[in-house]
């Protein structure tokens, strides 16, 4: 079993993610597991909408249509259509974001950080798979926070190696022979399963 990272310049953009998808026919064959960042500067545009709503600021609406409106351009330009069937699961992570700004946190800012920041990888990774699939190629979406436990310290969590390496044997070996595996960077879970970072660059 290989694996490929693919950063944020890596899938900036959609023909950054077919070329992406042209190198990966050359191992069609292969058993790979393809981390991937979130697209361009998407964390730095998350990172602006957190601290917009967290200190309730008047442009926190605009910065996050602005950011949904360059995941449907997208969209439009790898499948032809803004309805294509995987805007359902777009929709289902922005919603979440919006879900956050309906009520006045109570929470840390870290906390509200990662939960908010994380979309760009699952964002990505989601676009990533479901473009290689109608390319005739494979690929399953995995959240990776299904693998990665950490502990609870926001935007810096530390891994529990030992439960990590556990859930990855359990569940990536036997998907990795049908499919590739397409998951994100970056990205963990308490033991509550909430979301976690690893730092930027983690």
């Amino acid at each position: 079993m290989q694996i490929f990272k693919f950063g944020g310049a890596s899938v900036k953009n959609a023909a950054a993610i077919r070329n992406v998808a042209k190198i990966l026919k050359s191992y069609k064959n292969e058993k790979l597991v393809i981390v991937i960042s979130a697209m361009g500067k998407c964390t730095n545009a998350l990172e602006a909408i957190t601290e917009a709503y967290f200190y309730e600021k008047e442009n926190r609406n605009q910065l996050f249509q602005d950011f949904k409106n360059f995941h449907y351009q997208i969209i439009t330009e790898l499948f032809g259509d803004e309805k294509h069937s995987v805007t359902a699961s777009v929709d289902a992570i922005f919603c979440k974001i919006e879900r956050y700004f309906s009520k006045k946190t109570q929470a840390s800012y870290n906390f509200i950080y990662d939960q908010i920041v994380s979309s760009g990888e699952l964002l990505s990774t989601i676009l990533v798979s479901a473009y290689l699939n109608e390319q005739d190629l494979p690929t399953h979406w995995l959240d990776v926070r299904t693998c990665i436990k950490t502990d609870n310290v926001y935007r810096e969590a530390n891994i529990n190696w030992e439960l990590t390496l556990q859930k990855i044997n359990e569940i990536v070996p036997d998907l990795a022979k049908k499919s590739f595996v397409v998951t994100q960077g970056f990205l963990g879970a308490t033991p509550e399963f909430f979301t976690t970072t690893l730092g930027r660059e983690g």
